[in-house]
């Protein structure tokens, strides 16, 4: 992916009739038959920044490959989905009949970077604790890495039904999606209801101001506090507490 694909929180979705947070959406077989212009038009269309050459040249990169390992198989891709408590978007959801691949590419990278593991996995776990549909999903976050050498994939799920973070390589791709699709977890989810489910974080006063202050929109972010009133109260007795600490702080001399 390229740096620049991180903007645009605001913009609306791409599967018809849903208010889902990816710039493309739809099942896979249309994916399959829609021409690689087509898609990436949608997504640049959607997008409230301009973008770049590198950027463009990364979607057809990964579209290619999502075509080559989604041959055949059954269920819904997303691209470009908001994670808006992070200020960013993860390059690809796959929705398969019972668990959710979260995967993130890295064109051009020959070594799997730790950074970028923990993105998918930070992508991952809010989906889960934040975005109401995945609440009771299995995740599966990928690291493809397009030009490293790929580990002999083993998927390991933990208690809450993230599962550690697989890196990968487009060779060894598919096996994955292979081995995750036989893996335990919930039938039935829909895709258009997934989309478009509440995401309810509670972002921290930094995470805030940096959504805010990097001009995306915060509409996609449910609201989620103790009210004004609460928040006066709240400020007050914060105010007490540091007066009195103040008050009762040894002197040093």
């Amino acid at each position: 992916m390229a740096d620049s694909h991180v903007a645009g929180l605001g913009a609306a979705g791409a599967m018809a009739g849903a208010g889902t947070r990816a710039w493309y959406g739809g099942s896979i077989a249309d994916f399959l038959a829609e021409s690689d212009d087509s898609i990436v038009g949608k997504l640049a269309g959607r997008s409230e920044f301009d973008i770049q050459l590198a950027q463009q040249e990364a979607w057809r990169a990964e579209i290619a490959i999502l075509r080559r390992v989604l041959e055949g198989l059954s269920g819904h891709l997303f691209l470009e989905f908001a994670i808006p408590r992070m200020g960013r978007r993860v390059d690809a959801v796959v929705l398969l009949p019972r668990i959710i691949l979260v995967i993130e590419f890295k064109v051009g990278s020959a070594q799997f970077d730790r950074a970028a593991r923990d993105q998918v996995w930070d992508y991952a776990l809010d989906l889960k604790n934040f975005h109401e549909a995945s609440h009771t999903a299995s995740l599966v976050p990928i690291l493809v890495a397009t030009e490293a050498a790929a580990p002999e994939p083993r998927l390991s799920r933990a208690a809450d039904g993230v599962y550690h973070p697989v890196n990968t390589n487009p060779a060894a791709l598919r096996r994955v999606i292979e081995l995750a699709a036989l893996e335990p977890g919930r039938p039935g989810v829909v895709a258009e209801a997934w989309a478009g489910a509440p995401y309810r974080p509670t972002p921290t006063i930094i995470e805030a101001a940096r959504a805010l202050y990097s001009e995306h929109s915060v509409e996609a972010i449910a609201r989620s506090d103790a009210g004004a009133k609460n928040l006066a109260v709240t400020s007050r007795r914060i105010e007490e507490i540091v007066d009195e600490a103040r008050a009762e702080r040894p002197v040093v001399g």
